[in-house]
């Protein structure tokens, strides 16, 4: 007999790096503090398979690193210039940086409340 308190125990996901994985940090600056930017960008990671992190910089840009194949990361690119450019949008995202950095094992897309 199990208790309502007992529950089974999920499998942990390995944390790996896929083949041909490629990793990006980015920086977007803009309206992307106080708007769901860091909510949406880990829904749209999580979309399209990508693997990261996200967070609020102290003087009010966002950072972020994706990780997934490039089509991936490219997709994930496109989602947030699209957002930005929509009428009424609440988020409006300008890219200032973009750089390629070595891929790491991990198993998903978390939003960060550590501020650099």
């Amino acid at each position: 007999m199990k208790w309502f308190w007992q529950r089974d125990k999920k499998p942990k996901r390995e944390k790996t790096i896929p083949e041909g994985a490629v990793r990006r940090k980015l920086r977007y600056t803009g309206r992307v503090q106080a708007v769901g930017f860091r909510f949406t960008a880990q829904r749209w990671a999580q979309e399209r398979g990508l693997t990261g992190w996200v967070t609020n910089l102290t003087g009010g840009d966002v950072m972020l690193e994706v990780q997934g194949t490039p089509e991936q990361v490219e997709g994930f690119l496109t989602d947030v210039a699209t957002e930005s450019t929509r009428d009424g949008a609440f988020i409006r995202a300008r890219l200032v940086q973009c750089d390629d950095i070595p891929p790491v094992p991990e198993d998903r897309f978390v939003i960060q409340n550590v501020n650099f």
